[in-house]
């Protein structure tokens, strides 16, 4: 029975082991898939933020993969010291993945970088003429204004050329309506999405294994208790 039970839950723990491994290869992916679209984009301040965020996501996938091939070492061994470390390793990383959620989650809610603000406060000073850092974000993400193409005739100011598509403002049909706050969040939502779903995916197994590793730890305990008792 107890020999049964300790099999079941080393076959447990090593498919979740095998799941940490796939979602961390996974980040690991998509950390590079966010560096190869930066290389193709416009070079704005944004693009830091978007790098520092590709370079993390790819170290976090490594360490998980790295810390399941551990724990999958601890379970062939059936080392009690590797399995209570893996389990506490697994927390650290649960808590790391929690806050990365977070911090990805208020991004993609309220955050916007300072060059888009100063973009904003530069549409609304009727005293600022010519390029503002905001007709790079329109040229980029194809917005006008803050909250749409009208806000430049409520501030009487002209349409700036990268408020249209090929910057040619002659065809009605080339103007961009949608504002570039709403723009903004909309990219940085998608951007974020992938993250956050192999966040929380991370985050249950991650949890998972680490109860798992803690019964399994017991289990090999006891097991040996018993050994020595009946020897």
């Amino acid at each position: 029975m107890y020999c049964t039970k300790r099999q079941t839950l080393s076959y447990t723990l090593c498919l979740i082991n095998l799941l940490c491994a796939l979602w961390g290869s996974l980040l690991i992916w998509y950390g590079c898939w966010l560096l190869d679209n930066l290389t193709n984009s416009q070079n704005i301040e944004i693009e830091h933020g978007e790098n520092l965020a590709a370079i993390l996501t790819i170290l976090l996938g490594i360490v998980i993969v790295v810390a399941s091939i551990y724990g999958s070492v601890g379970v062939c061994q059936e080392s009690r010291t590797v399995l209570i470390s893996y389990a506490v390793l697994l927390l650290v990383l649960l808590i790391i993945q929690v806050i990365m959620f977070s911090i990805s989650f208020a991004a993609s809610r309220d955050a916007l970088p300072e060059s888009l603000r100063q973009g904003f406060d530069e549409l609304w000073d009727v005293h600022h003429l010519g390029n503002s850092t905001l007709n790079i974000y329109e040229e980029w993400l194809h917005c006008c204004g803050r909250n749409k193409a009208e806000d430049y005739v409520l501030v009487g100011k002209e349409l700036p050329s990268s408020c249209c598509l090929d910057k040619d403002c002659t065809k009605v049909l080339n103007l961009f309506m949608s504002g570039c706050e709403v723009k903004f969040k909309a990219y940085v939502s998608d951007k974020t999405a992938n993250f956050n779903i192999l966040s929380w995916l991370l985050i249950i197994t991650e949890f998972a294994g680490s109860v798992i590793s803690c019964y399994l730890a017991d289990s090999i305990r006891n097991h040996r208790d018993r050994v020595r008792f009946y020897n």
